[in-house]
């Protein structure tokens, strides 16, 4: 009786076991399956290199501007998704109202569908307009996009001056983008001496939450 009980006590012990670890690798799928995209780029990790042509058929390589600009921030967007092509524009109204110190360069990334044409001629205007650094790439067969793995629009991605990932934005909720702008006026200067009421203090802003 008493090696009957121990049996019974080991083969309870293994189905325990054997059912923590069942649990464990469904946690594990699913926490895999459930991170953000661009989890992959770690903080500091060096992005893929591409190369594109812009609106005038003018080649540019990623690579290019490597220790050009202090700041480089990539801009995906889909030409069928225009609520991606409206954060687009609403950025590049900040960056011409906040007018930067620093060097930066945004380059915009569309993946072409539908509408195309309508959303290359309103951003063309935008861009004469507006007069900031703003280079606008078409990623045709959408080769870069799946490069980089891109599943939500805009997905937008801050690069150091050595093209290393600063930070990664892939899912613009309200409070994403909060923290986006709050985290620009972080790392930019602004040229304008007055405070606007953001929290800034002589051009020197809070960091963004977490960053304290």
């Amino acid at each position: 009786m008493v090696i009957l009980k121990k049996i019974k006590k080991r083969e309870t012990s293994f189905g325990i076991i054997f059912i923590i670890r069942i649990i464990t690798i469904f946690i594990t799928i699913f926490f895999f399956a459930t991170t953000p995209i661009l989890a992959q780029y770690k903080i500091g990790a060096p992005v893929p290199d591409f190369t594109l042509e812009d609106l005038d058929g003018e080649v540019f390589q990623l690579n290019q501007f490597l220790n050009k600009q202090q700041h480089l921030l990539l801009f995906f967007v889909h030409s069928d998704e225009m609520s991606s092509i409206a954060k687009l524009e609403d950025m590049i109204a900040f960056f011409s109202d906040y007018q930067p110190r620093e060097s930066y360069q945004i380059i915009a990334i569309i993946e072409q569908g539908q509408d195309t044409e309508i959303v290359l001629e309103r951003l063309s205007q935008l861009k004469e307009k507006k007069e900031i650094p703003l280079i606008i790439l078409l990623d045709v067969e959408g080769e870069v996009s799946a490069n980089y793995e891109i599943a939500s629009y805009p997905t937008i991605l801050l690069l150091r001056v050595d093209l290393h990932l600063r930070r990664a934005y892939d899912r613009f909720t309200t409070r994403q983008e909060a923290s986006f702008y709050q985290y620009l006026k972080f790392i930019f200067t602004s040229q304008k001496s007055k405070d606007t009421g953001n929290g800034c203090s002589d051009d020197v802003c809070p960091p963004p939450p977490g960053f304290e």
